[in-house]
């Protein structure tokens, strides 16, 4: 493929994922946009307004508003479905008639997507595109999927979870398709590394995913692999070749988060941190080719 020299990369982080769609709507609203998105979980959940140029301040205020949806996230939806999250109510009513998504617009955008999930099967990342998204957006739904709270979902002969398992920041995603600089947005502030004891124990991950060993280590190496991103995300920004946007202050709050007023703030937040870094940001844009939305 021809290199792509500057790279958008999007951590997830559930609810923390509101965060960088404020990021993004100021990007757009200051006419900057890359080409190419490398979008994992909540990352690449946001990708999709921001290529179809819907990440508006208009935008954001009605998904929030239904975040307070049981439909949206709820223990009863894990009860009923097996998944804390209703994606059919997501990608079905709230982008079909709620608040509707413009599909025509996000194929039309000369914006690539890269969305990463993990695959069970061999523990390791995979990225799909574009091309491979259906009506139903399935890639970004198995992106969203978290371990344990929902469940696995069956695409093109891979079974697929969240993303950020095997690969939370991508940017070596980004740097290994040729991208020379990446713009880095993660949902932690400077002072954050994740616990090193692992989220599940091997025994619990064993129950539920027994039949997936390379995912259970995968899961056991996470602490390890996430720390070891945020390495590279540094090491690249001492360099000069990463600019990273990140949270100011910690964000204290939930992975399911589910209050408007709270998600609004961390959105709003969002917003200023790139505000406040646009500047800098277009200086670092100025050393490599970078669209810009007219």
């Amino acid at each position: 493929m021809q290199p792509l020299s500057i790279g958008l990369v999007l951590e997830g982080g559930g609810m923390r994922g509101w965060y960088t769609g404020g990021v993004l709507t100021a990007l757009s609203e200051n006419g900057i946009a890359f080409p190419v998105v490398y979008g994992i979980s909540a990352g690449a959940l946001n990708a999709l307004d921001y290529i179809s140029g819907q990440n508006t301040r208009e935008q954001a205020a009605e998904y929030i508003k239904y975040a307070a949806d049981e439909r949206y996230v709820s223990v009863n939806n894990l009860r009923r479905t097996g998944s804390i999250f209703d994606f059919d109510f997501m990608f079905g009513e709230m982008y079909h008639r709620l608040v509707p998504f413009d599909y025509g617009a996000f194929f039309r955008s000369p914006i690539e997507l890269k969305a990463g999930a993990t695959d069970l099967k061999t523990g390791e990342a995979v990225f799909f595109g574009k091309a491979d998204m259906d009506e139903n957006f399935t890639p970004v739904r198995a992106s969203c999927s978290l371990p344990m709270v929902c469940n696995t979902v069956s695409f093109r002969g891979h079974e697929l979870l969240d993303g950020g398992c095997a690969m939370p920041i991508p940017v070596e995603r980004s740097i290994f398709d040729g991208n020379q600089k990446n713009v880095i947005v993660l949902t932690r502030d400077a002072s954050y590394r994740k616990s090193a004891r692992p989220e599940f124990p091997r025994a619990v991950l064993h129950v539920r995913y027994g039949a997936y060993p390379r995912f259970i280590e995968a899961m056991m190496r996470r602490p390890e692999t996430y720390n070891s991103e945020l390495e590279v995300c540094r090491r690249l920004e001492r360099e000069g070749r990463a600019f990273v946007i990140r949270p100011s202050v910690p964000l204290v709050t939930s992975r399911y988060e589910k209050h408007p007023e709270k998600l609004h703030r961390i959105y709003e937040l969002g917003i200023r941190d790139c505000e406040a870094k646009l500047g800098a940001l277009r200086e670092f844009l100025r050393g490599g080719e970078s669209s810009a939305k007219n």
